[in-house]
């Protein structure tokens, strides 16, 4: 036999070798794929608290306008409040900075002079909106977790008389939870 016929009988042996090394490293990476697919689980707690919160706010002026004496003067505004889901609360009106003026029947003022004006939670006028004193009422809800508006009106009497002035005060809204 020469060099060149066993060297041709010699690779199909050879061929059989690395064929059967191919399979077994297939083999091997066909398992070591499926130990990568293997899992594993764990858990962890979630937590979170929710407090009752109130925010409110005020809305543009209550602007009467131009008062005349002997005529009555009505006006209105709105207010807010963002509370907590399931939160009660009250909003109260205190009775402002005007000199004199309590939650029954506020005073705006222009210098030294006033000018009387009452704050309603109903249009027809009828429940004083105050903080609960002095024959006032407060206003009560409970949250809904999204805005809720509130109107505020007010009246100038016709018994008002004042000087020529531009009057104003400044009232405050509290939300009681």
């Amino acid at each position: 036999m020469t060099n060149r016929q066993a060297t041709t009988q010699r690779l199909p042996h050879g061929g059989l070798r690395h064929t059967l090394s191919l399979l077994v490293l297939l083999t091997l990476l066909g398992f070591a794929q499926t130990a990568r697919a293997q899992t594993s689980t764990a858990t962890f707690t979630v937590t979170a608290s929710v407090l009752a919160s109130c925010t409110v706010a005020g809305g543009v002026p209550l602007a009467f306008g131009v008062v005349t004496p002997g005529v009555l003067k009505d006006g209105n505004v709105l207010v807010s409040a963002v509370c907590t889901v399931g939160t009660p609360y009250t909003l109260a009106l205190d009775a402002g900075i005007g000199s004199g003026g309590t939650v029954a029947t506020r005073r705006m003022t222009s210098g030294a002079d006033t000018l009387e004006y009452t704050l309603f939670q109903d249009a027809a006028r009828t429940t004083l909106w105050g903080d609960g004193t002095v024959g006032t009422s407060t206003r009560s809800s409970t949250g809904t977790g999204l805005l809720q508006s509130f109107t505020v009106y007010g009246r100038v009497p016709s018994s008002a008389s004042a000087s020529v002035g531009t009057y104003s005060d400044i009232i405050t809204l509290t939300a009681t939870y």
